[in-house]
């Protein structure tokens, strides 16, 4: 069965194993995240199912439009010009609205466990581009090889954030699917709800002209996000990222800030909270049903899964997810992060470097170990030099 933990609890049993599942993130060297609009809220971005998210929003601008608010995010809208203007106008809105955001505590999280070599991959729905924002290299980023002329695969060893409903931040053309960034002069298009022409389309077919050649029909762009019932553009290369990241055995699985309705999403999380079980033995989930009041732990920290969000998991994932962590991600990535410093200071003490200009600088992200200096090696045979950082600085000031 599914553990319940509540982040805000004074119980000393529930305290002691939010504080055993902290350690045991620590631990873990090959983390999977997938993560919903429940990371993004505290940036000031509505998530979609709560009582103000995005889909009750829609539903009261546009009551003439749409009768449900996932209406407005179906591919669907395409179908009936009104819906599709609107569908701009809304797009531009929020647009806005994300470029005045900024990472939350849980987008920091992420970032931290890459930088100290945790993190095997994040999985997002989030549109709104913020783990690239926290210094991630997401799968729409033009540093992951992706866009140009021509379409271009991913270059799996850059990403670190696969976006798994496209990006606000790009727009693509419906008819060549060539890629550009979203500028202002797109977005004061889209708040008309007119579609902007494709610079790429245009071009090719003045260069017909210019050759006395027949036109080429010219495509409109829309925002390169991902609809409902509509194939994903880099499918194939998730696909591929997808069984590449279950073949290095990920040792645990933190699920944040969804719901799990959404269909491929929910097979994305079988898949990988199978490889995370296979990893633990016995599996995790079962290890787990027998526990007693006291709950015992298992003895290996990896192969668990994690849920971490407002609401329970439906009972579709009894002996899927492990733990529910019930509460606002930030506030447990904060207690996480908390543990972490107490537990090994040493992965955030400064370093002193050595700089381009000979002087010493100070650096957070490596690890905190004692420098040394390295001198005479060039003569072959004889014993190298090794001096310790505070030893060297102190001959320097002398």
């Amino acid at each position: 069965m599914v553990k319940t933990l509540c982040i805000s609890t004074t119980d000393t049993t529930t305290r002691q194993t939010l504080d055993w599942l902290s350690q045991s993130v620590i631990k873990c060297k090959r983390i999977v995240l997938i993560t919903g609009a429940g990371i993004s809220c505290s940036s000031g971005i509505p998530d979609f199912r709560s009582s103000d998210g995005l889909y009750n929003l829609v539903k009261q601008q546009h009551p003439d439009v749409v009768t449900k608010g996932r209406d407005l995010f179906d591919a669907s809208l395409f179908r009936d010009p009104t819906s599709t203007a609107v569908f701009y106008t809304f797009i531009s809105q929020l647009k806005h609205s994300v470029d005045r955001a900024a990472p939350s505590a849980t987008h920091l999280f992420i970032k931290t466990l890459d930088s100290k070599h945790k993190l095997l991959r994040s999985y997002t729905q989030n549109i709104d581009g913020l783990e690239e924002r926290a210094g991630l290299v997401g799968s729409s980023c033009w540093e992951a090889g992706t866009y140009g002329k021509e379409r271009l695969q991913i270059r799996m060893k850059d990403v670190k954030s696969v976006e798994l409903h496209g990006s606000i931040h790009r727009v693509r053309c419906a008819l060549c699917s060539a890629n550009f960034p979203c500028t202002e002069q797109h977005l004061d298009k889209f708040e008309k709800g007119v579609p902007p022409p494709c610079p790429e389309c245009s071009s090719r077919s003045e260069a017909r002209i210019a050759r006395s050649a027949r036109r080429l029909t010219i495509g409109t762009l829309r925002p390169a996000v991902v609809l409902y019932n509509e194939p994903h553009p880099l499918g194939d290369d998730i696909g591929a990222i997808q069984s590449s990241d279950i073949s290095r055995r990920p040792d645990m699985l933190i699920i944040m800030g969804t719901s799990l309705k959404v269909h491929g999403l929910k097979l994305l999380v079988k898949d990988f909270a199978k490889a995370v079980h296979e990893l633990g033995s016995p599996n995790t989930a079962q290890a787990l049903s027998t526990l007693s009041d006291r709950q015992k732990k298992p003895n290996k920290s990896s192969g668990m899964v994690i849920l971490v969000n407002k609401t329970p998991p439906s009972g579709e994932w009894e002996g899927i997810i492990d733990y529910h962590v019930a509460g606002e991600t930030d506030k447990w990535v904060e207690k996480v992060m908390e543990k972490w410093r107490s537990i090994k200071p040493s992965d955030f003490e400064r370093q002193t470097t050595l700089n381009h200009a000979g002087l010493f600088s100070p650096s957070t992200e490596l690890k905190a170990v004692k420098e040394v200096i390295r001198v005479n090696r060039k003569t072959a045979g004889k014993p190298v030099l090794l001096l310790s950082l505070p030893l060297y600085v102190s001959l320097l000031i002398c």
